[in-house]
């Protein structure tokens, strides 16, 4: 049996793709991830407020998301020890506009840097705006990410690896100018979707589902999806077909799973399994990662298990055609970024200026015992933090990261959710351009 490796590029940290051939055909397909981080150990013994400098370092993409999730796991931990925690809806609705900002950055980044150079390989004839650094789609990509960045930094005071979320709030308390400012940017988001990426007026497209959608859309997406029909991307990629979101992201981001129906979401039957990794010490481990399971089955995480949940009828349309292939679950990543830009603008106009940031628990943190799970949303899908603190230190901290539900090990039942949608290809270009419509990264992987 022929045997390929890979050293993945293009993504945060180091992957190794290796692929077992069976004629022309993957038969076998592992993700390692090889470098050892060990942010869970960093943490043991710390005072618990720490984490809220050091978990945002976990990934330098998601650190809103990885800082969310800690101050939602310790004031879970307040609330089951006793105490009341009030968060004003001020400072609710800045924990989603930012945390939704960050995604919106990272799929911006992610379509243009990461997949269309794979993209472009398969299709030559986009690499004049495809192109890495010298494409002009490439240029508009990363500006229209800075639009989003600037904006999240406005609030958040900077970025990556801010701290501004705490206990009871945020610590920001913006002006209307500032206001002013990040809705200036959004807009200038919205307009990048609208011209660039759609090709037709918002309203239009909104109105679109189903082969009407692929028929009439244009700029970006309908090049993506010329390149997927003709190199048979709307078909291949698919996995087990059950989907899990955590996190809410009102109105648009909602708890639940699927796979025939969409259930409600238990954190509770979330565990880990670690036979197949380097953890294990009985000689199988092929990766750092561990295998994120929800009742004992795998599922996938990420923007297309929140449209699926979310019932967006855009993708939900295109999710019955074509199943979770690459083109779809490229699509709803996309579809996301007008989706939650449009979310940001109606929170941003109704912010209650006079309302308080943060309130503060009346226990201190550093004195506090019990513990608690903070499960938020990521751009990669959904984030869960378990934290257990004893007088105010960390005697235990757990992080479930989305790229361990999608691009971690099998078990002794079930492939990983990414190796599951490898088998069967017939090139390692379709096979890397499959594990990408993941959005690979390898340090949220191994942390």
């Amino acid at each position: 049996m022929k045997v390929s490796k890979k050293l993945l590029t293009r993504l945060e940290g180091e992957a190794e793709l290796k692929l077992f051939w069976q004629g022309e055909k993957i038969k076998d397909a592992y993700i390692s991830v090889p470098n050892y981080r060990g942010f869970e150990r960093i943490l043991v013994g710390k005072p618990v407020m720490d984490a809220l400098v050091i978990n945002p370092r976990i990934c330098g993409i998601c650190g809103h998301a990885h800082l969310r999730a800690t101050v939602e796991a310790i004031e879970d931990s307040l609330k089951r020890a006793g105490y009341e925690v009030t968060i004003t809806e001020k400072a609710r609705l800045f924990r989603d506009i930012t945390l939704s900002l960050e995604i919106i950055q990272n799929h911006l980044r992610w379509f243009y840097l990461y997949l269309m150079p794979d993209v472009v390989k398969l299709k030559p004839s986009l690499r004049e705006r495809f192109a890495p650094l010298k494409g002009s789609g490439w240029q508009e990509g990363v500006r229209a990410s800075n639009y989003a960045t600037k904006a999240l930094a406005t609030l958040a005071g900077q970025w990556p690896h801010s701290s501004y979320m705490v206990p009871g709030g945020v610590t920001c308390d913006p002006t209307e100018a500032d206001i002013n400012k990040v809705e200036a940017l959004v807009e200038r988001v919205v307009d990048f979707f609208e011209e660039k990426l759609a090709g037709i007026e918002i309203q239009s497209y909104m109105s679109m589902s189903g082969a009407k959608l692929i028929r009439e859309v244009k700029g970006d997406i309908l090049s993506f999806f010329e390149a997927c029909f003709e190199h048979g991307l709307d078909s291949v990629g698919r996995s087990y077909g059950r989907f899990l979101t955590g996190g809410t992201i009102d109105p648009c981001v909602v708890p639940g799973t699927k796979s025939k129906r969409i259930c409600k979401f238990h954190p509770e039957r979330v565990y880990e399994l670690g036979n197949y990794s380097f953890f294990s010490k009985n000689g199988r481990g092929y990766t750092w990662a561990k295998a994120a399971r929800y009742g004992g089955v795998p599922c996938e995480t990420g923007p297309l298990a929140r449209q699926l949940i979310a019932k967006n009828p855009r993708v939900v349309s295109l999710y019955k055609k074509y199943g979770d292939s690459v083109l779809v679950r490229v699509f709803a990543r996309l579809d996301e970024i007008l989706t939650l830009s449009l979310s940001v603008l109606d929170k941003l106009r109704s912010v209650d200026l006079s309302q308080r940031s943060c309130i503060a628990p009346p226990k201190e943190v550093k004195s506090v015992s019990g513990e608690g799970i903070g499960v938020v949303e990521a751009a990669r899908g959904t984030l869960i933090h378990k934290i257990s603190v004893s007088r105010g230190k960390i005697k235990f901290y757990d992080v479930i990261t989305p790229t361990v539900w999608n691009l971690g090990p099998r078990d002794d039942v079930y492939l990983g959710v990414a190796e599951k949608a490898m088998i069967g290809l017939d090139s390692e270009l379709k096979a890397y351009t499959v594990l990408r419509s993941f959005d690979v990264c390898s340090v949220c992987t191994s942390h």
